[in-house]
């Protein structure tokens, strides 16, 4: 495993969203377009988000990501090469409260831009558990959570 920095002092309650493709500038700037949109109901959520776009992490692991992320965020979202190269930029949902036991496929899910502000929400709170967005995931033919808005 490569040492990486740190991916500095997000807000407490900014979704953290971490880019590791740096293959396509564009996809990257339609993905932070998305990413900052107003969400709920009618929009009227301000979305917070705390991207680190820096190319030192470049293809980092998941891995490497839980290692320098804080807990406290629960959950963080990669725009790695799979986000990058689909059709609706899922990102990579990494669950931080993984456990000893936990099987593959059961730390991670991918979503749309647009539901990363509800997911990291309701993990914040602890709401609704990392199981449950895989199992949601699981049922969609794409194998994607969307947004509920």
């Amino acid at each position: 495993m490569k040492l990486r920095p740190s991916i500095g002092d997000p807000e407490l309650d900014a979704a953290l969203v971490v880019r590791t493709d740096y293959g396509n500038e564009p996809i990257w700037r339609a993905i932070v377009a998305e990413l900052r949109q107003p969400w709920g109901e009618d929009d009227e959520r301000e979305a917070l988000v705390h991207i680190v776009d820096d190319p030192v992490w470049s293809d980092a692991t998941v891995e490497e990501v839980r290692a320098v992320a804080r807990t406290s965020d629960r959950t963080v979202f990669l725009a790695d090469s799979t986000a990058m190269n689909h059709s609706h930029f899922a990102l990579l949902a990494i669950d931080l409260d993984v456990t000893e036991g936990t099987a593959p496929g059961e730390d991670t899910f991918r979503l749309e831009p647009a539901a990363v502000q509800e997911v990291h929400m309701q993990r914040f709170i602890a709401n609704v558990g990392f199981t449950d967005y895989v199992e949601q995931a699981a049922r969609d033919s794409d194998n994607v959570v969307w947004s509920p808005y």
